[in-house]
């Protein structure tokens, strides 16, 4: 009796300590719900009142918790856990991401109809005909009056005719009452609506709104490189460095209102043009064009030049001493006047040996 005694209050000691450590384990596991739940309600705050560093910090910490780890560990056998996800994924108008889903659930279990019966459609939304007539095939194997099987099969062949002899020998296992078979006009409607209403919520989701191109931060002042490289590097340093969401720096940029050359010079260099122009404007008025030169001409035919040299008018030399002229301008004159003075002395030399030496002969 002793011993069974003390049997009996080891074994009880040892279910009160399991029984302890189970209740501590949820415990635990309780208190580790509830911090998340809290942190993640303080981040929620935090984002509420725009404190989004912290509330970005809150949520890094809830990512790190041991518990959500423990959470988020799949099973990928488990072909009821893709089944869901490409439920989800058909909700959101996922396709590609369904598509996945339903064929890995099949590669976990090949006789899962739901996911078998989803991946048909969801292939034949994607456009991939072949594939969808392969798993159309296995579904008829197994179920020879499938109607969306039939349905679908006949629907591509229409769309593709030349695929129901290139997959004649596919179905060779199946049952031949599937050529026969026919489905109801209702049935039949209903199948294709759904496939198709999948086909354009998704090409509704890739089609984007058309943005507008950037215009240049820095407007160009002229045409020239210099101008254009200043502005492209700030639109660059303005793209770079703005405030997110930062558009990206494969877009276009608009320069439609630089496509006539003459408008942005006609802005910035006004000036130029109206001082090429007052020549001929003056030359134009006869009153102004005598007037000019002849003011001009009678100072310095008084101040400066005797009446005895006249030829010093014609020669065009004191008027550029009297009108200011660069000296050096005229230096350049004087040599080169000099220099074909030698180079003509030199000619009318060698033509004078050249006669010299024919009258010797």
């Amino acid at each position: 009796m002793i011993r069974i005694a003390a049997l009996n209050a080891s074994s009880t000691i040892e279910d009160d300590h399991e029984g302890s450590f189970k209740s501590h384990k949820t415990q635990t596991k309780e208190a580790q719900e509830a911090e998340a739940f809290a942190l993640y309600h303080k981040a929620l705050d935090l984002q509420k009142h725009d404190r989004f560093e912290e509330s970005a910090k809150a949520y890094h910490e809830l990512l790190e918790a041991s518990l959500l780890r423990e959470a988020v560990m799949l099973d990928s056998t488990d072909v009821n856990l893709w089944y869901k996800i490409g439920h989800v994924a058909l909700r959101l108008i996922r396709i590609p991401l369904a598509r996945h889903a339903f064929e890995e659930g099949l590669r976990c279990n090949p006789d899962h109809w739901p996911c078998l019966d989803n991946l048909i459609t969801v292939l034949y939304t994607l456009s991939d005909y072949t594939t969808c007539l392969y798993f159309i095939c296995k579904a008829l194997e197994k179920d020879c009056r499938y109607s969306k099987g039939l349905v679908l099969k006949e629907k591509i062949f229409e769309e593709q005719p030349c695929l129901r002899k290139d997959s004649l020998r596919m179905f060779l296992k199946c049952d031949m009452s599937i050529h026969d078979v026919s489905v109801s006009a209702a049935e039949t409607q209903a199948i294709v609506d759904e496939a198709l209403g999948l086909r354009k919520k998704r090409q509704a989701l890739i089609v984007r709104e058309k943005e507008p191109d950037l215009k240049l931060v820095q407007p160009i002042p002229f045409f020239t490189w210099k101008c254009l490289g200043e502005s492209l590097l700030a639109m660059y340093n303005h793209l770079t460095t703005c405030e997110p969401p930062r558009p990206s720096l494969g877009k276009r940029i608009d320069l439609s209102d630089y496509q006539d050359p003459s408008q942005p010079l006609e802005s910035s260099m006004v000036v130029t043009p109206v001082n090429v122009i007052q020549p001929s404007t003056v030359s134009t008025n006869p009153a102004v064009a005598v007037a000019e030169p002849v003011v001009s001409y009678t100072s310095v035919a008084t101040t400066s030049f005797p009446l005895h040299s006249p030829g010093l008018l014609e020669t065009g030399a004191p008027v550029g001493d009297i009108s200011g002229g660069d000296k050096s301008k005229k230096g350049v004159k004087r040599k080169k006047i000099s220099e074909e003075s030698g180079e003509t002395a030199k000619r009318r030399s060698a033509r004078v040996r050249n006669t010299k030496c024919k009258k010797e002969e």
